[in-house]
């Protein structure tokens, strides 16, 4: 099968997720509209090339993509206009790829459960006072609903959804940074469930390296 000959990854922010393409396809190009995440992106280098635009008006030719990808960001984009123009840059057979993780993964039924404590406690806090972190205030989309959302814009001949975990070794340290990473959590630590999370991983945990299970959301668009 030949690697595809373009991939734009709309939203790209730093940069991880264009460069996981590197080596998979003949040309990547990154859109990102943050200046300040743009650069970081450009500072690690490799082959990717980044666009100043957003994802309504990304400024690339007519059916120039083989493949669209948006890695946990659709949910802060406009979803018609952002499918419109993802329909615009994609060749007629090509694919549109928006994919997630969930973001309390599969470690122990106690850990499980303050991480949840934790992200419902942060949902509550948007909620009582619209930040949604330290940048924006915008709320985000559902992302249970970005199929039914792809389906009902008509841009795509098909559309589904695919789901996919991994495992991966972890301790308390990178549950506890995972957790700090989302948002504003580590913000607004003091208004948040922050220290039980911590207080339940090293219980449970202590220093033992176990079995992290991800799971993975992607939502194909077919053009």
């Amino acid at each position: 099968m030949e690697p595809p000959a373009l991939v734009v990854d709309l939203g790209s922010g730093t940069g991880l997720s264009a460069r996981a393409w590197l080596g998979r396809a003949e040309r990547v190009v990154g859109v990102e509209p943050d200046e300040t995440m743009r650069a970081v992106a450009e500072d690690q280098g490799g082959d990717v090339e980044y666009v100043a635009a957003g994802a309504t008006a990304t400024g690339l030719p007519d059916g120039c993509a083989d493949i669209v990808t948006c890695s946990q960001s659709l949910h802060w984009m406009e979803p018609e206009p952002t499918f419109a123009e993802v329909a615009r840059i994609l060749r007629p057979g090509a694919v549109f790829a928006a994919y997630d993780y969930d973001s309390v993964p599969v470690i122990h039924p106690d850990v499980d459960a303050a991480y949840e404590a934790l992200m419902d406690a942060a949902v509550a806090l948007r909620r009582e006072t619209g930040l949604i972190s330290p940048w924006t205030t915008r709320a985000p989309l559902r992302k249970s609903e970005h199929l039914e959302r792809m389906r009902a814009s008509g841009h795509f001949r098909h559309a589904r959804e695919f789901v996919a975990h991994s495992v991966e070794d972890g301790d308390a340290e990178r549950l506890i940074g995972g957790a700090r990473s989302m948002g504003a959590i580590e913000v607004h630590r003091h208004r948040l469930p922050l220290d039980e999370l911590e207080s339940v991983a090293q219980r449970v945990l202590g220093e033992r390296v176990v079995p992290f299970w991800f799971g993975y959301r992607v939502r194909f668009g077919f053009r």
